[in-house]
């Protein structure tokens, strides 16, 4: 039988006793434990999927040396503290006035102390920036994990009339005690902060208010946090839901007015220790005018139990007033991941296990539609004692990979959802214990840090991520920023492009924040906003003085989505085939098949004189995205035709072998 690992908690949350008393999240170590509960102390690791990616979902990466990227270091804080987490929105900005805007702790080369929160930004895209605009300025408070985004007032093009806004934890130096919520005007006008100290006459209870920061046209700040006490000893911690946090500009007064709701998930409890079953404290994310949102959390919902973890959503239509929780969908129904899922134990048809060990992420389209990218990985049993566990994930000399998928609503399938394969992450996330940055508790995990950007128009979507050539080490060590393109109209994707390999910055690219609007290159490209933290001695002690850089140049141009080679053919509006990338080939080519339903196809390629001369025969392929490689290593330098025939209907492209 496989060895199997369980799942014991995506990210482990213990409270740091060093003199700041930071909150640290760290991945765990491999070890067996019993469930999987965040409430749990037990320090334990996520384990991947079993299993080599088929040859027919093959999935191509550029192979050009990359040029053009420069790192730009703009800031600094007094310690890691600012970017450890992926779920804080530090990087943002605003597509009007040209913006880029970075929150984060105060430079350590300022005075005052290393609790003052601050937001940096630039309006050349990233070259140059200002960081003289420091938000939460009172030395008494010691404010923490900042999150932050833009309020550009309609029609303002005048950066000194927008706002930066913020929010983040309080700690008293041993615990977490409230939480800061803060604005000012980009001049430094119109300063406000309100602090909320948990226990006081008139406050919500909560921790942590840093989850998917968002501002929408709406004149609205959103930020999740919790009902949940980090600073609890206790085994099992009650999680009595998520707390939203909703910050309405007052145009009189020139501040935000914040009012808060619950939005409260039932979650299936372990019959052993009744423990809670849930990995994530909640995303959200709006559509482009603000009026529908989407709340996410990950784990089993009592009401409708699926028996692994799996989004759990909540929708709103009126700009977030008001919340309705969806109707439970079992993500095994997605036709798309199925070819990737090991049946459990039994022998049962595979189920996916959403987990977050490498980060987590949403956006909404430009048709409303909700993206939720995350890994997946195979639940091992069906048996209510093993629930929590899956297979185990040994690298294999990197042919055993996890898959990154984008989990989106879809209406034209009948349960109205469907995935696309993004990429495989080959490494695996470098454990606390094993890990080169520290403190002086203990070491810091570091994690792929997925996430997610879309242009203007939202017709494209950006997946981008921190990892290591596995051909350097097994684990995360030596991070590239990698990334990949999807042209949300046509069905197209880019290459997996990575951005830092081949440059000076390449295996030193830790701590990525992606800023979640991506700005047009005046081109037909896009430049996605990256930003990357360092050690600012080298030492990589965490409780030390830190710089962050912004990575300019991180571009998909528009050749990347076939405007120059790989455009697609429609057949009934609903069937396309990609050119083949790269043409001309040598060794290996493929291209993508889009299919509106898993259909039969067949696939043949031919010479100039007519003659078949190689068949892929009928098969059934998943609907969605699938990917088809032709090796041609064998080919005669020449011209050559390749052809889908799909229910009677060929299409066919044109090939050169060189």
């Amino acid at each position: 039988m496989k060895k199997i690992l369980l799942l014991s908690c995506v990210l482990l949350v213990s409270l740091s006793s060093y003199s700041q008393s930071n909150l640290s999240i760290q991945l765990s170590e491999r070890k067996l434990a019993p469930k999987m509960n965040l409430n749990s102390k037990i320090d334990g690791n996520n384990s991947g999927l079993n299993l080599s990616v088929p040859h027919n979902h093959s999935i191509p990466h550029e192979t050009q040396t990359r040029s053009g990227v420069t790192k730009i270091k703009f800031g600094s804080s007094w310690n890691l503290f600012t970017a450890l987490v992926s779920e804080s929105q530090c990087l943002t900005g605003d597509y009007d006035l040209n913006l880029i805007s970075f929150t984060h702790r105060q430079c350590f080369s300022y005075p005052g102390i290393s609790g003052l929160i601050q937001t940096s930004f630039s309006t050349d895209g990233g070259s140059t920036w200002d960081t003289s605009l420091i938000i939460q300025n009172d030395i008494n408070q010691l404010c923490r994990y900042p999150s932050g985004g833009i309020y550009n007032p309609a029609g303002n093009t005048n950066i000194d009339n927008a706002f930066a806004v913020i929010s983040g934890p309080i700690t008293d130096g041993t615990s977490w005690v409230g939480n800061y919520f803060a604005s000012s005007q980009i001049n430094a006008t119109n300063n406000d902060i309100q602090f909320e100290i948990n226990g006081n006459a008139g406050v919500y209870y909560q921790h942590m208010p840093r989850y998917s920061f968002t501002v929408t046209p709406q004149a609205k700040a959103f930020v999740m946090g919790s009902d949940y006490d980090y600073n609890s000893t206790a085994t099992n911690i009650p999680f009595n839901g998520m707390v939203l946090n909703t910050g309405a500009f007052n145009s009189v007064t020139n501040k935000f007015d914040w009012n808060r709701q619950h939005i409260n998930t039932t979650f299936a409890v372990d019959p052993t220790d009744g423990s809670q079953l849930f990995s994530t404290m909640g995303n959200i994310a709006f559509n482009n005018d603000g009026t529908i949102g989407y709340i996410m959390q990950i784990g089993r919902d009592s009401s409708n139990d699926f028996l692994s973890p799996m989004p759990i959503i909540w929708k709103s239509i009126d700009g977030g007033g008001t919340w309705i929780k969806e109707p439970g969908f079992d993500f095994s129904g997605i036709t798309a991941i199925q070819p990737f899922l090991i049946p459990t134990s039994d022998g049962s048809p595979g189920r996916p296990y959403f987990i977050t060990k490498n980060g987590i992420d949403m956006a909404v389209d430009y048709q409303n539609n909700l993206h939720i990218v995350s890994q997946i990985l195979s639940a091992y049993s069906n048996a209510p004692d093993s629930l929590g566990y899956i297979y185990d994930d040994s690298l294999n000399n990197g042919t055993v990979r996890s898959l990154m998928f984008d989990f989106y609503m879809d209406p034209t399938q009948s349960n109205g959802w469907n995935a696309f394969l993004i990429d495989s992450i080959q490494v695996l996330p470098v454990a606390s214990s094993l890990s080169n940055w520290t403190t002086s508790t203990g070491g810091i995990g570091i994690d792929a840090r997925m996430q997610m950007s879309m242009d203007q128009s939202r017709e494209k979507m950006f997946y981008m991520w921190q990892e290591t050539d596995f051909t350097l080490d097994v684990n995360n060590y030596f991070p590239d920023v990698v990334g990949r393109g999807l042209d949300l109209v046509t069905g197209v994707p880019t290459y997996v492009k990575n951005f830092t390999a081949g440059t000076s910055y390449a295996a030193d690219n830790f701590w990525i924040y992606v800023g979640d609007k991506t700005f047009s290159d005046g081109v037909g490209g896009f430049d996605v906003p990256v930003t990357t933290t360092g050690s600012a001695d080298g030492s990589g002690n965490g409780e030390a003085s830190v710089l962050h850089y912004f990575l300019k140049g991180v571009n998909f141009s528009a050749t990347d989505f076939g405007s120059s080679g790989i455009n697609s053919s429609v057949v009934n509006k609903e069937i396309k085939v990609s050119q083949n990338m790269p043409n001309p080939a040598s060794d290996v080519t493929s291209f993508y098949l889009t299919l509106p339903s898993a259909t039969i196809a067949k696939v043949e390629v031919s010479n100039i004189l007519g003659q078949v001369i190689f068949t892929i025969p009928s098969k059934l392929y998943n609907s969605g995205l699938n990917t088809i490689s032709i090796p041609c290593k064998k080919f005669a330098d020449g011209v050559y035709f390749y052809s889908v025939e799909v229910n009677g209907e060929k299409i066919t492209h044109k090939m050169i072998v060189d």
